[in-house]
């Protein structure tokens, strides 16, 4: 059989070959090797119902080869690797110097046996209708609902991976991506070289136990840096106590923000929360809230849907199957957390409470999802302000890893537009398999965009 890459070339033995032959391809403009591999649905029973995982290969660019590939993660859950090739491709050039880069469209996900909900014909107003919704709609897929979970998808990554001839890989995930990043770890630990977390919470801290407070952490940061901006500081001097003031009367009155429409309390709660997740985006909360308190609701509408009818509920079956069973997400939480945001976490909890009765259980008990340990090298990178996966959300990281480093970028969310900076620190630590000495110094060098302050 003919070698999927340089990289396996050296990887393998005498007389041995990857079960998995890979072809050229052009993938959003990018010249790779694609293929696909069969695995089983449900590894409990191995002879029956395969599904088949997109695979693209980016090959390094320049001897020599690593053995071990450079594998992204997606985030979501939801999101397809694949789908993003060119952008990372770019992104992470200083990595694919030397390695290749390999993307795996998860289990539910792009091409590897993707189930999307239709849109409802009708609105769905009550706890029945969603549920008879979703077991009506679940009929018209082809499987085993059940099967669709994290674990099952990093037994999947680490079977490409033995198929492509790679010894190990250097596993990169961001969000959701960082969550399976340490399931892989945890099921595989021989084949990850080393482990880069973006924005990650750990396997067993609750994602919706911090998720208010986080939150809050994220805005009294926005807050003190407007207070440090003269200009922030002189244009909206009460734009914090507003944005509790009108979460409490939303709450009470819905806003009519615009024909048709009306906003809840914990409705702007969600996009300020949406919108503190991105540093370019949280520059603009004063001014939206400020204006908000005056009836001008031209800058919140901006930050909205067009329409109130175009966002709504994830609508993969991977997501739901994800959601519903793994207790890292922490459908058991509890407040009051004493924050602007209590009331719009417990509408998300209210919302999975309604939907997830639909979904097929699957056994996931809560001793298997632990934060792993051991000697692999870990980089954790997070936002200074990120409002739901803050570096907070890795409590034992070092205790955990003897060889780890948390980079945290100040002023920044859950998303960073300072990818090469990241990207150069990240291809440091692949090459030299190890955080110490690292240079950081990009990242102290990076300075918050100006507040929004008229529109």
């Amino acid at each position: 059989m003919i070698l999927a890459t340089a990289a396996a070339a050296l990887a393998l033995g005498a007389g041995q070959a990857p079960a998995l032959t890979l072809r050229p391809c052009d993938v959003q403009t990018v010249r790779a090797r694609c293929g696909t591999l069969a695995v089983p649905e449900n590894r409990a029973r191995p002879a029956g119902r395969k599904i088949r995982l997109r695979i693209v290969v980016v090959p390094a660019r320049r001897k020599p080869v690593a053995k071990d590939a450079f594998a992204y993660l997606a985030g979501g859950p939801g999101g397809a690797a694949t789908e993003a090739t060119y952008e990372l491709t770019s992104t992470f050039a200083p990595v694919n110097e030397h390695h290749d880069l390999l993307f795996v469209d998860q289990r539910g996900t792009g091409a590897s046996n993707a189930f999307s909900f239709p849109n409802p014909k009708h609105p769905l107003t009550t706890t029945a209708q969603v549920r008879a919704f979703a077991t009506e709609s679940l009929k018209a897929f082809h499987g085993d609902p059940a099967q669709y979970g994290t674990r099952a998808a990093m037994d999947d990554l680490d079977a490409v991976r033995s198929a492509l001839g790679y010894p190990q890989l250097d596993v990169w995930g961001g969000s959701y991506g960082a969550t399976a990043a340490q399931v892989y770890l945890a099921r595989h630990p021989s084949s990850v070289r080393t482990l880069t977390l973006v924005g990650a919470t750990a396997l067993d801290v609750s994602f919706y136990g911090r998720f208010a407070a986080n939150a809050q952490s994220s805005l009294a940061q926005l807050a003190r840096l407007c207070t440090s901006d003269p200009d922030c500081r002189t244009a909206f001097p009460n734009w914090r106590r507003q944005f509790r003031d009108l979460v409490k009367a939303w709450n009470v009155r819905p806003a009519q923000n615009r024909k048709n429409e009306t906003i809840s309390g914990d409705g702007l709660a969600g996009v300020v929360q949406g919108m503190l997740r991105d540093l370019d985006h949280a520059v603009s909360i004063p001014l939206v809230v400020s204006r908000a308190a005056k009836g001008d609701y031209g800058p919140l509408n901006r930050q909205l849907p067009a329409s109130a009818g175009a966002s709504g509920p994830p609508r993969e079956l991977m997501y739901w199957s994800i959601w519903c069973n793994e207790p890292w997400v922490g459908l058991d939480a509890k407040g009051p957390w004493g924050t602007d945001f209590d009331g719009l976490t417990r509408a998300a909890l209210a919302g999975s409470g309604v939907a997830c009765p639909a979904f097929p259980r699957r056994a996931e008990p809560r001793s298997l999802w632990r934060f792993p340990s051991g000697k692999t090298p870990v980089l954790a990178i997070a936002g200074g302000a990120d409002p739901q996966d803050p570096i907070s959300n890795l409590p034992r990281l070092r205790q955990s890893f003897p060889d780890s480093r948390a980079v945290v970028v100040p002023f920044y969310g859950h998303e960073f537009t300072s990818a090469g900076c990241l990207a150069r620190i990240t291809a440091q630590f692949v090459e030299r398999r190890t955080t110490r000495k690292l240079d950081t110094s990009c990242v102290s060098a990076l300075v918050p965009p100006p507040f929004e302050l008229l529109r």
